[in-house]
């Protein structure tokens, strides 16, 4: 064996060595990056509610941001009417919070059993009333849903006595019908100006009027 392939032999276990020293300290560079429990860092939702955003051909949303958010065009049609919505009354869309099955329930009495899609949203603060659900009901389940939404709306009106502030507003709350979905829709401004009932009155129907033009127009472009 010549001199060269001799020294050839030399060269290449110490390249060898000279790599793999490097791949150790790179493994130990990003262990170190990622904290000190060495465990990879992940994203942690800051919705502390459950979501009720659901539909039997989609996955579900966890969170109001997540539909506001996503444009990639694979929204369920409930989903689209919401954003609609919520857009038409811009910084006055006060839900920021998908309702519980348990609220669902008790607040509205709609049952998972009810519908193949639904979309249902409040505000984190309590003190606002405002609500938006919007339901696709399962087949033959249509009248049950549209009873449960009306007389829902007939409860929180009778409710709305115990807080004043909130009873234009409430009383307001319109039930709404087009093309196999429901809309229950208490939403609007809050009032800050009005001197009497009859102003509040007038102010709180001014204001789902706009929702409620949010939702005929959705349908009127998607016919």
């Amino acid at each position: 064996m010549n001199k060269k392939m001799k020294k050839y032999r030399k060269i290449v276990p110490a390249l060898l060595i000279c790599a793999a020293a490097a791949a150790i300290i790179s493994a130990c560079a990003a262990k170190g990056a990622g904290g000190s429990s060495g465990e990879p860092q992940s994203a942690v939702s800051d919705h502390a509610q459950s979501p009720v955003s659901s539909n039997s051909e989609a996955s579900q949303i966890s969170d109001v941001s997540d539909i506001s958010d996503n444009q990639s065009g694979n929204l369920s049609q409930a989903e689209q009417l919401r954003q609609a919505i919520a857009d038409a009354y811009g910084e006055n869309y006060l839900p920021n919070m998908q309702m519980t099955e348990e609220i669902l329930q008790d607040e509205f009495g709609l049952k998972p059993d009810m519908y193949d899609e639904i979309v249902a949203e409040m505000p984190t603060i309590g003190f606002h009333p405002d609500r938006l659900i919007i339901v696709k009901p399962k087949q033959g389940k249509e009248n049950e849903v549209k009873q449960a939404l009306e007389k829902a709306r007939e409860t929180l009106v009778e409710g709305s006595i115990q807080y004043p502030m909130n009873a234009a507003k409430v009383s307001a709350a319109k039930v709404l019908e087009a093309e196999g979905y429901y809309c229950f829709m208490l939403l609007g401004r809050s009032d800050d100006l009005s001197e009497n009932e009859e102003q509040a009155a007038q102010f709180a129907d001014e204001q789902i009027k706009i929702g409620v033009k949010a939702f005929e127009d959705f349908f009127a472009k998607n016919r």
